[in-house]
C-alpha cells in the first residue's frame, strides 16, 4: 500500500505557518536575551515567552491578511524588540544600551501599527505628524538619556557599555521626569487621533477602531504607571526588568484586540451569504439593494443592474455607470460566471479596503441580482413603453393642434362663406320648398361648423376619444 502524505490541515495554510514560524523565533530570541533572568525567574520566563511569540504571530497572522497588513508588520518589528529589551538581563557588554533604545523602537513601532490600521497607511496630516514626533520623542529623548547619565543611575553596571556624554544626576532626573510627560501626551495624543478618525470613517471601520482605541488606552495608560516607578534613585536591575515585564504583558493586549477584529471581519465575510439571503427575501431590486446597504455599512451604496447593453438603475431608467466615480466612491462590477456584466455598485471608497467582504456580498447575492435584473429588464421595458405612450399622446397633441389651426385658417372660413351663401339662397329663393331645403341646409351646415368650432378650441367630442382622431373627422365631413 502506498503512503499517504501527510498533508496540513486546512486552518494550518503557509501564511498560518509563517506567523507560527516568527513567534517561535522571537520567543527565541526573548529566552536567548533574557536567559540569566529566566534561570532565577521560570514564571516571569513563561509568561513574557508566550506574550512575546504571541505578539509575532499576531502580528504575522495581519501581515499575511488584507486588512492590517502594515500593522501586522510593525507588530513583527515591534515583537523583534520586545525580545531584544531582555538582552538587559545580561547586564555585560551592550546589552543594556541595546536594551533601551529596543525599548523606544517597541512603542513607536506599536503606535505607528496602530495609525497604519486598517488601510496599510498614514492617513493625514496628524497621523504623520505623530509619527514624525513619536520617532524624536522616543529614540532621539533615549539618546539624550542616555548622553546625561551613568549606567548605574539606570540601574545597570557601571562596568556596562553607556554612551555618556555629559553626565549630570539633576539634568538626568529632569530629563527622566520631562521624557515621561512628554510620552504621556504622545500616547494621549494617539488616542485623540483614533477618536477623531471616526467620524470620517466608514461603518465597518468604526466597528474595527473602537475596540482598538479602547485597547491603546488601558494599554498605553497601565504601561507609562509602570514607567513612573522607575524615576527616582536606588532603582537597580530587577526593577527595569519588572518593568519591562509588565509593560510586555500591557502591549500583549493591543495586537490581541487587531487579531480579534481581524477575525470579526471574517466572520462577517462568512455569514455573508446568510445574512443577504435572508434581507433579500422576497426578491426585488430594491430589497437587494437594502441588503447590500445593510451588509456592507454603506447607507449611499448604489446598485445599478445590466441590460441590453446598459446599465439602469432600480426604477429601471438608464444611468451612466462609467468606471470613474465620483471623489470619494468606488464602483465595483459584478460579472456573471460566463463572464458578462451583470450590476455595477458604487459605495464608499473606505469599503475598497473591505474588498473581499464586497466580493463576498455580491457573490452571495449573485441569484439575487439575477432575479433583480430580469425585474429590471421588466422594469426598464415598461418605462420604455411609457415614454413612448408620452410621445404618441405629444405627437397626437401637437397634430391636434395643427389640426385645429388649419380648421380656423382654412375650413371653417369655407364653411362660414358657404352658409352665408345659403342664407342669401334662401332669401331670394320665391319657391317655399326650395326657401325649406336652403333652410335645412344652413341648420346642417351650421352645426358642422358648431364641431368643428369645439374641436379647434381643443372640447373632445365622444368619438374622438373612443374611435380616435381619423373617424371623427369622417363623421365631420359626413355631417358637412
Amino acid at each position: 500500500m502506498t503512503p499517504v502524505p501527510w498533508r496540513p490541515p486546512l486552518w494550518l495554510g503557509a501564511r498560518v505557518r509563517r506567523a507560527v514560524g516568527a513567534g517561535a523565533a522571537v520567543a527565541a530570541a526573548a529566552l536567548a536575551c533574557g536567559w540569566p533572568y529566566w534561570r532565577a525567574e521560570p514564571a516571569a520566563a513563561a509568561v513574557t515567552l508566550a506574550c512575546c511569540g504571541g505578539f509575532a504571530i499576531a502580528g504575522g497572522l495581519l501581515a499575511a491578511g488584507r486588512l492590517g497588513r502594515g500593522t501586522g508588520t510593525a507588530f513583527v518589528i515591534a515583537a523583534a524588540a520586545w525580545a531584544a529589551i531582555w538582552s538587559a538581563s545580561w547586564n555585560a557588554g551592550a546589552g543594556p544600551v541595546v536594551s533601551v533604545f529596543a525599548q523606544s523602537v517597541f512603542f513607536t513601532a506599536i503606535g505607528i501599527g496602530v495609525l497604519l490600521y486598517p488601510g496599510g497607511r498614514l492617513d493625514g496630516p496628524a497621523a504623520r505628524a505623530w509619527t514624525a514626533a513619536a520617532v524624536l520623542i522616543m529614540v532621539g529623548g533615549q539618546a539624550v538619556l542616555c548622553a546625561v547619565s551613568r549606567p548605574r543611575w539606570n540601574g545597570f553596571a557601571a562596568t556596562v557599555i553607556w554612551p555618556a556624554v555629559h553626565p549630570d544626576r539633576e539634568v538626568f532626573h529632569a530629563v527622566q521626569r520631562g521624557l515621561t510627560a512628554v510620552s504621556a501626551a504622545l500616547a494621549g495624543a494617539l488616542v485623540v487621533i483614533l477618536v477623531a478618525r471616526l467620524p470620517r470613517i466608514g461603518r465597518l471601520d468604526r466597528r474595527l477602531t473602537l475596540p482598538v482605541a479602547a485597547t491603546v488606552t488601558i494599554g498605553v495608560t497601565g504601561a507609562l504607571v509602570i514607567q513612573g516607578s522607575l524615576i527616582g534613585a536606588g532603582v537597580d536591575l530587577d526593577d527595569v526588568l519588572r518593568v519591562y515585564l509588565v509593560q510586555g504583558v500591557f502591549a500583549t493586549a493591543l495586537p490581541l484586540a487587531f487579531l480579534g477584529t481581524s477575525l470579526r471581519a471574517r466572520l462577517a465575510e462568512l455569514t455573508v451569504a446568510e445574512r443577504m439571503q435572508r434581507l433579500t427575501d422576497p426578491v426585488s431590486v430594491e430589497n437587494v439593494r437594502g441588503a447590500l446597504r445593510s451588509v456592507l455599512g454603506d447607507d449611499s451604496l448604489d446598485l445599478w443592474l445590466w441590460t441590453d447593453g446598459g446599465y439602469v438603475d432600480v426604477t429601471g431608467r438608464p444611468v451612466d455607470a462609467s468606471p470613474d466615480g465620483a471623489p470619494g466612491r468606488w464602483r465595483h462590477e459584478v460579472r456573471t460566471s460566463a463572464g458578462e456584466p451583470l450590476a455595477t455598485v458604487d459605495v464608499a471608497v473606505a469599503l475598497r479596503d473591505h474588498e473581499p467582504l464586497v466580493e463576498a456580498a455580491l457573490v452571495a447575492g449573485g441569484r439575487a441580482l439575477e432575479t433583480a435584473r430580469l425585474e429590471a429588464v421588466a422594469q426598464g421595458n415598461l418605462e420604455r413603453a411609457r415614454d413612448a405612450q408620452e410621445r404618441l399622446v405629444r405627437v397626437q397633441a401637437a397634430e391636434r393642434e395643427r389640426l385645429a389651426a388649419d380648421l380656423q385658417r382654412s375650413a371653417q372660413q369655407r364653411l362660414r362663406a358657404l352658409e352665408v351663401m345659403l342664407a342669401e339662397l334662401e332669401a331670394a329663393a320665391g319657391d317655399a320648398h326650395a326657401r325649406e331645403q336652403a333652410r335645412t341646409c344652413r341648420r346642417e351646415l351650421a352645426e358642422a361648423v358648431a364641431e368643428l368650432d369645439d374641436l379647434a378650441r381643443g372640447v373632445h367630442p365622444a368619438i374622438l376619444a373612443d374611435a380616435g382622431l381619423a373617424p371623427a373627422m369622417e363623421l365631420v365631413a359626413a355631417r358637412a
